[in-house]
């Protein structure tokens, strides 16, 4: 049997795959850009906000701060993180302004192109419809079924027309929701440029209040470069007390360090001589063995969240980083940080950063208390603690607060000094920490 073929079907199928693919290319191109201006633009936003907030405490900080002689250096320094974290916040602002920007650009050209592809549908539906109204397809249907040569083919021409009639309710929903859709991304960047721009507005006039603080610290430099011959004297007292601080850090974590070696040492018999009757120094040594593996996998564990360790504090800033460094005031003297000072919230609890136990704990003039804890090979310790909650030996949990933070009562700043070692060796504790 002669199998009975319309041209009007073949037609129709690839109208539809043309369209089909159309939209889904233009679909595509749209999706794409805003995937990767999403995420661009929320990492912009977080950035923006942790600013803002860093800003917000770095100015209660900065108010706290007495107006004496003696708190000139300290305000000097909250005075310089705060113009560094506004001119990074104008900046992250800036840079959010010209993402939005360049995605609406893209997607104009996304929407002209949409717009030139239904013009083009459009001109294709008129033509297929003037054709069929010419060949009286759509003018009369069901004169257009009973005129089939056969039933068959009347079956497909009843077919074709209803798919035909469903692809094109199908085809103007789709081109409708498209458009809309388009409309609504495009209004949504537009709002967000505006937003972006009225915000750097506001930016810019902070600025200007910028420039006062900067005149203000500039003025607080001329201050320090008068008072210079205090300021070093200041500087001695702290390096002494520095001084006492490292050898107090290093000789109870070197004593840690010996007392794991012979451990280690003592449980080697254990592990390659088998009596065959239990006693109990093979009790002992086995407990020992079990310790030194827990010890082992602390290490692992504690070096595994290196960069997603919490802040010792709940808020602060970095005042001053690890390593030798220029002094910030006085010209040609360097000095040298073994660990990092956060400047932190008037008698704010200090938090062990990891589980382990309490290695020791020691007054130091000039840092008040210093607690140093155990996490297997690693070492934190937290200094200028004003009162402490635990002891030598006792065992702590992430997040548990071990002390607060002492209060210079003369400047009314309050800092912590926060050190990381890897058993003799001091690392900096800035790559550890959750940024």
């Amino acid at each position: 049997m002669r199998r009975s073929s319309d041209p009007r079907n073949a037609t129709a199928r690839t109208h539809h795959t043309i369209i089909r693919w159309r939209y889904v290319f233009a679909v595509l191109l749209l999706a794409l850009p805003l995937l990767t201006f999403a995420q661009s633009k929320k990492e912009l936003e977080d950035k923006r906000k942790k600013l803002i907030r860093d800003i917000e405490m770095t100015g209660k900080m900065l108010k706290k701060t007495t107006q004496t002689k003696e708190s000139t250096y300290d305000r000097y320094i909250a005075l310089q993180n705060q113009i560094e974290r506004r001119e990074n916040l104008i900046e992250t602002l800036g840079n959010e302004i010209a993402a939005a920007e360049r995605n609406i650009e893209k997607n104009d050209g996304v929407i002209a192109s949409l717009n030139r592809d239904i013009e083009k549908m459009q001109t294709e539906y008129g033509r297929t419809i003037r054709s069929a109204y010419r060949r009286k397809t759509l003018s009369n249907p069901l004169l257009y079924i009973l005129s089939a040569e056969s039933l068959n083919q009347a079956f497909r021409r009843w077919l074709f027309l209803r798919k035909y009639d469903e692809f094109r309710r199908k085809q103007a929903d789709a081109i409708a929701f498209t458009k809309e859709m388009l409309a609504k991304k495009v209004a949504s960047l537009e709002d967000t440029r505006r937003e972006k721009e009225n915000l750097l507005i506001s930016m810019r006039s902070q600025k200007t209040m910028l420039t006062v603080e900067m005149v203000n610290k500039n003025d607080l430099l001329k201050t320090l470069a008068q008072d210079e011959t205090r300021l070093k004297s200041d500087l001695q007292k702290k390096q002494a007390a520095h001084e006492a601080l490292n050898q107090a850090i290093e000789r109870i974590i070197q004593e840690e360090v010996r007392k794991r070696v012979e451990e280690s040492r003592r449980t080697k018999p254990a592990t390659t001589v088998r009596p065959s009757t239990p006693t109990a120094s093979t009790g002992n040594s086995a407990a020992e063995s079990a310790a030194a593996m827990e010890e082992d996998n602390t290490s692992r564990s504690f070096s595994s969240r290196r960069g997603q360790l919490p802040w010792p504090v709940e808020d602060g800033f970095i005042s001053r980083s690890f390593g030798r460094q220029k002094h910030p005031t006085l010209k040609n003297i360097e000095i040298t940080n073994n660990g990092i000072d956060i400047r932190t919230d008037e008698s704010a609890a200090v938090r062990a950063v990891f589980e382990g136990r309490v290695a020791g704990v020691q007054f130091i003039p000039g840092h008040d208390y210093t607690v140093i804890i155990q996490h297997g090979n690693y070492y934190t310790v937290y200094s200028n603690l004003g009162e402490t909650s635990v002891a030598k030996g006792d065992m702590v949990k992430s997040r548990q607060q071990i002390g607060r933070v002492s209060n210079n009562t003369i400047t009314g700043t309050s800092e912590l000094h926060f050190e990381l070692w890897n058993q003799k060796e001091r690392v900096n504790p800035a790559g550890w920490i959750r940024k």
